[in-house]
């Protein structure tokens, strides 16, 4: 049964030091806050937001400019097989399809930031590879920073096992 509004209450909620909702609702969206502003700033798989779409020509010199990602997260080129994905400070170009057998990746959530369909290959958000049938991460491609802009050499292909350094190092800062 409710109480009425001036009616004390004898209850266990009586000892309760908030008395009404919007008193635990600030006091609650104010610990969120301080929870969120310890946690780091990079992305995991579990929060990556769904991917957006961009389209860059590809130039006569074999390359593909971008905007520099404004905020982390992933952006897809179909038309040149390019995700570009920004997190940490960090900005990689990844080609769209696996490694395995060339099926095009998809961006989820979860545990892994991509996934090949075709035979269930999982990557991180930085490429590497997790688990599934690929025996390699994501190939890289040659990128660099142009002012506001990321350069993507879409001629290179850096693939982890044949080059471990050139992988590692295929990346810009933001």
């Amino acid at each position: 049964m409710p109480h009425a509004v001036n009616t004390p209450r004898t209850d266990d909620c009586a000892a309760c030091t908030l008395h009404d909702r919007r008193e635990f609702v600030t006091r609650a969206l104010a610990a969120l806050a301080v929870v969120g502003s310890l946690l780091p700033a990079t992305l995991t798989a579990g929060d990556l937001p769904p991917a957006t779409w961009l389209a860059a020509h590809r130039g006569a010199d074999g390359t593909a400019r971008y905007p520099l990602p404004a905020a982390d997260g992933a952006t897809i080129d179909s038309e040149n097989e390019i995700i570009l994905v920004r997190n940490g400070g960090r900005v990689y170009a990844f080609a769209l399809s696996c490694p395995h057998q060339r099926a095009m990746l998809k961006v989820k959530g979860g545990d892994t930031a991509f996934l090949c369909p075709k035979h269930k290959s999982e990557y991180r958000i930085d490429g590497a590879y997790i688990r599934g049938r690929a025996t390699r991460s994501m190939d890289r491609h040659g990128i660099r920073r142009e002012g506001a802009e990321v350069v993507v050499d879409l001629d290179s292909k850096i693939e982890s096992d044949d080059d471990p350094t050139g992988w590692s190092a295929a990346f810009v800062t933001a």
